[in-house]
């Protein structure tokens, strides 16, 4: 029987493999593509999750390490807000956000789930037990913010990117 974190290991490796394959035949503007009555784009799903992933297993998970974001300079390469993330973003913020390089964005992304991968190898078990913060979800267990908040918000945030995947009449990268 896998660990939790083994388990969540092949999980979130599975995960990266799919938003790879979720965005690989897309054009920028596709990225972008946005339906009516809709807020997030592709572009904005991923970006987000990404980022709360790298926020939470380095800089919260791994006590203040500084982000991959940060610490290889992406908000600059890609002219985006160092620390902006997209939680609590206005709607029209969100509407708005671009990303200009995709071939950039997604050197980040393979670095950043790198950077989680390489955590996930060989973690501290005892180490989930103790209680982090997660801006604004406040205390909770560290396996909780691995589980819940990285995980599980990355997926539902994959079939965002794959219903919009199949409005723009996309297959679905999921099957």
């Amino acid at each position: 029987m896998l660990s939790m974190t083994a388990f969540v290991r092949q999980e979130m490796n599975r995960l990266h493999r799919v938003f790879e394959r979720a965005v690989n035949d897309l054009s920028p503007d596709e990225w972008h593509f946005i339906p009516q009555n809709y807020n997030n784009s592709i572009a904005f799903a991923l970006w987000h999750a990404t980022r709360t992933e790298d926020n939470i297993v380095r800089f919260v998970l791994q006590e203040r390490r500084p982000t991959v974001w940060m610490e290889q300079g992406y908000h600059e390469k890609l002219g985006l807000h160092p620390t902006q993330q997209g939680t609590g973003m206005a709607a029209e913020d969100a509407r708005r956000f671009r990303i200009n390089d995709v071939e950039v964005f997604m050197a980040y992304g393979r670095a950043a789930w790198a950077s989680t991968d390489e955590y996930l190898s060989n973690p501290d078990e005892a180490a989930f037990e103790r209680t982090v913060t997660v801006r604004p979800l406040g205390e909770m267990p560290a396996a909780r913010a691995l589980a819940q908040v990285v995980m599980t918000h990355s997926f539902q945030h994959l079939g965002e990117i794959d219903a919009l995947r199949t409005m723009m009449g996309k297959p679905s990268a999921i099957g």
